[in-house]
């Protein structure tokens, strides 16, 4: 067989399979995103914190408890919880040093690329001082919890 028929039969082949292949949505994209899952459910142990949406700015991170976020404290617009699955996994963020104020629950493997939109706020801890307000540049402490469903 010539190689130009041999190019032209590889060529119908891969046209056929491409017909009868099943229609799928994903694209290049959420192949990506898919990836970044995948990363976020293994874990790297760590609260990861930006001063600027979108992982700009300084970065700072924790594998466990911090009662002063140092040179990150009331300074974070975008929080990434890496932590590991399974207990301690989910991280209470307080308004105040030694986990003080109100406080919001970032669950593991969840994302706040971008805190200045005012979509996070501080749910729990009613009465206390900030509750209800922004978490964007408003985050002093956190602590490793179960959970987020604690009040």
């Amino acid at each position: 067989m010539s190689v130009k028929r041999l190019l032209t039969v590889a060529a119908s082949a891969a046209a056929v399979a491409a017909l009868f292949s099943p229609v799928s949505s994903a694209s290049a994209l959420d192949a990506g995103t898919q990836k970044t899952a995948t990363a976020q459910l293994s874990g790297d142990g760590y609260l990861h914190v930006y001063t600027q949406p979108y992982g700009g700015g300084r970065e700072c991170k924790w594998s466990g408890n911090s009662d002063n976020w140092g040179s990150c404290r009331n300074l974070t617009s975008d929080i990434w919880n890496n932590g590991y699955a399974g207990g301690l996994d989910a991280v209470d963020l307080y308004t105040a040093p030694s986990a003080g104020g109100a406080h919001a629950c970032i669950s593991q493997g969840d994302s706040w690329p971008d805190t200045t939109t005012g979509n996070y706020t501080f749910t729990y801890g009613a009465g206390l001082s900030q509750f209800g307000k922004s978490v964007n540049n408003n985050i002093s402490s956190h602590r490793w919890v179960d959970y987020c469903s604690q009040g």
